[in-house]
């Protein structure tokens, strides 16, 4: 019967260690995870700014543009007194 008794305390030994490193690990899986949130946040944010500098840009190219076609072409000019 005591060698049942030593087998038990063995094996709840080997039990509370496997506990000990899952909860460890855990702790380990949890920071990474908190730090790839963070992370993934900051990049989101990052990339909200860039479309709306995109926009911008895309918007004051449009506007160029539409100012450009009310402009004249250069042929219909007349040409300089130099020539």
């Amino acid at each position: 019967m005591n060698a049942n008794v030593n087998e038990g305390t063995v094996k709840e030994g080997k039990g509370e260690a496997l506990i000990e490193v899952l909860e460890t690990k855990i702790a380990f899986l949890e920071v990474a995870n908190d730090e790839l949130e963070r992370v993934l946040l900051l990049q989101h944010e990052r990339l909200e700014k860039m479309e709306m500098a995109l926009k911008e840009l895309r918007n004051a190219l449009q506007e160029q543009a539409a100012q450009l076609e009310g402009l004249e072409p250069p042929e219909s000019e007349p040409p300089p007194p130099h020539y």
